[in-house]
C-alpha cells in the first residue's frame, strides 16, 4: 500500500515520446504533442525524446521496420532515465515501443518488484519474424525475446507473473503461443463492466511494492472514443461491424484509480492516440492562404504499411 507524503515528495519525470516508426504511421507524432498538451499541468522535470521525421527511404531491418531510428530513439529514452534518475515517470507516446525504456528502468530501479498492467486490446508479444512493426515486440522484448539488441538493452527482465493484461480481445495466432509460452493472466472487456475486483484480486495476490500501467488507448470502445487507428473514417462503418467490443472510458478510468488508491502507481504510459479530425485540420491549414503552401497538393499521411490491427 502506498503512502501518500512520499508519493508528494518523490521525482517524477514526464517523457514526451512521439516515436512514430513502431507503429509506422507518423500521425502518432501529432497524437503524442496533442497528449502532452492536454494532460493537467505540473511541476515535474518534463523532457523531450528527440525523434525522427524522415519518412523517405525508411528500411525493415532485421524484420523491423526503422529498426535503426527505434534503437537510437530508445537509447535516447535510457539517457534522459539515467540522467535525472525519476522515482516516477510519465510517459506520452507515440507508439507502444515508447514503454520499453520507461518499464525497464522502474523494473531496475525497484529490483523487479513492479506489476505491470498492460491495459490493451492486443498482447504486444509479436516478434520480428512475424510483424515488423516494433510497437507490438515491446512486451515480448520486456520478457526476453525478440530482437537480440533490443533485449539486451533491459537491464533486467520482467518477471512474466508480474504481467496482468486489462481489456485483452485480439491477438493472433503467434501472439497466442507467446501468451501461453509465458503464461501471461489476462482479464477480458466482459470482465470488468461491473467493477475491478478481477483486477485488485489478481494485484492481491501478487502483492508488489511498485504498480506501472500501460495505457494503449485502443483498449477503449470505438464506438465511443473515435481517435484510434481502428477508427479511420474511411473505414469506420466496416469496423463497426467487424472490431470486437472493447471497455468504455469511465470503467479504464474507474480501474486505474482504484488501483491507484490501493497501490503505489510509479508509472503510467500513454500511447497510440491518433486524433483523425486535428490530423485532417492540421493538413488543411498547412495549404491556405498566408498562413500555408497554397500549391501544396499533399493529403494527410496515414501508414506506409498496413497495421496490425
Amino acid at each position: 500500500m502506498k503512502e501518500n507524503k512520499d508519493i508528494e515528495k518523490s521525482k517524477t519525470l514526464r517523457l514526451l515520446m512521439p516515436q512514430w516508426q513502431g507503429g509506422y504511421n507518423p500521425s502518432y507524432y501529432l497524437g503524442a504533442q496533442l497528449l502532452n498538451w492536454l494532460v493537467p499541468a505540473s511541476d515535474d522535470i518534463q523532457v523531450e525524446v528527440p525523434v525522427s521525421l524522415n519518412t523517405d527511404g525508411v528500411q525493415v531491418e532485421k524484420g523491423t521496420y526503422a529498426r535503426t531510428d527505434v534503437l537510437k530513439q530508445l537509447h535516447e529514452a535510457f539517457s534522459i532515465l539515467n540522467k535525472h534518475q525519476p522515482e516516477r515517470v510519465v510517459v506520452f507516446g507515440g507508439d507502444c515501443g515508447v514503454e520499453l525504456a520507461p518499464i525497464a528502468y522502474l523494473n531496475e530501479k525497484y529490483d523487479s518488484d513492479v506489476a505491470v498492467l498492460w491495459v490493451d486490446s492486443h498482447p504486444d508479444v509479436k516478434l520480428p519474424d512475424h510483424y515488423i512493426g516494433q510497437h507490438a515486440h515491446v512486451l515480448a522484448t520486456l520478457l526476453g525475446v525478440g530482437d537480440e539488441e533490443f533485449v539486451a538493452s533491459v537491464p533486467k527482465l520482467v518477471q512474466p507473473e508480474h504481467v496482468l493484461y486489462v481489456g485483452l480481445n485480439e491477438w493472433s495466432a503467434e501472439e497466442a503461443k507467446v501468451v501461453d509460452q509465458f503464461h501471461l493472466s489476462a482479464v477480458a472487456p466482459e470482465e470488468l463492466v461491473k467493477d475491478s475486483s478481477p483486477v485488485l484480486n489478481w494485484l492481491e495476490k501478487l502483492n508488489p511494492t511498485k504498480v506501472f500501467i500501460h495505457f494503449d488507448l485502443d483498449v477503449l470502445d470505438l464506438r465511443e472514443f473515435r481517435s484510434l487507428l481502428v477508427a479511420n473514417p474511411n473505414t469506420y462503418e466496416e469496423m463497426l461491424e467487424k472490431a470486437p467490443k472493447a471497455s468504455s472510458m469511465e470503467t479504464i478510468i474507474r480501474i486505474l484509480q482504484d488501483v491507484a488508491n490501493a497501490y503505489d502507481v510509479v508509472g503510467l504510459g500513454i500511447t497510440e492516440h491518433l486524433p483523425w479530425d486535428a490530423l485532417v485540420l492540421q493538413n488543411m491549414l498547412q495549404r491556405l492562404p498566408l498562413i500555408g503552401d497554397i500549391n501544396k497538393k499533399d493529403t494527410p499521411f496515414i501508414s506506409c504499411y498496413d497495421h496490425q490491427h
